[in-house]
């Protein structure tokens, strides 16, 4: 069962649910808001959204009993996070292709601008922390020497 949750937040798993989650955010802010919701609305519930990402998965943590195992490595990913944030800039290149998917749908200049930033910042950031990996990892194999 451990192996099955951790799995979950592997590639490609990782960031389909949450091309699933971008995806749903124009849905969302239509039905709250109306058919045409301004930048300002839209922005909102992405930010609601991004905020919901952070807090039900730390209530879900202490209220469900997970194995060890799980909480262990959960633990130690969001070690990783914190100190490099690299998941919260593949949550928003995820996020970010979701709402473009979405888009052509019911095409909004705000939501393609949103989509479109998510994007380009999900990628630099992963750029960014893949860089920083390799040089930690050849600056660790220097000093092992």
């Amino acid at each position: 069962m451990g192996k099955l949750i951790l799995g979950f937040e592997n590639p490609p798993w990782d960031v389909l649910y949450r091309v699933v989650i971008g995806y749903s955010i124009m849905p969302v802010t239509v039905h709250l808001v109306g058919h045409s919701p301004a930048a300002s609305q839209l922005l909102a519930v992405f930010l609601a959204v991004l905020v919901s990402l952070r807090i039900i998965p730390g209530v879900l943590r202490r209220v469900l009993p997970f194995p060890r195992e799980v909480k262990n490595a959960w633990a130690e990913r969001r070690a990783v996070a914190k100190r490099y944030d690299s998941y919260q800039w593949r949550k928003l290149f995820g996020i970010g292709v979701g709402l473009l998917v979405y888009v052509p749908r019911n095409f909004q200049y705000s939501a393609f601008y949103l989509a479109l930033a998510c994007v380009i910042a999900g990628l630099a950031g992963d750029y960014l922390w893949l860089k920083h990996k390799r040089a930690s990892l050849s600056q660790s194999s220097i000093t092992a020497r």
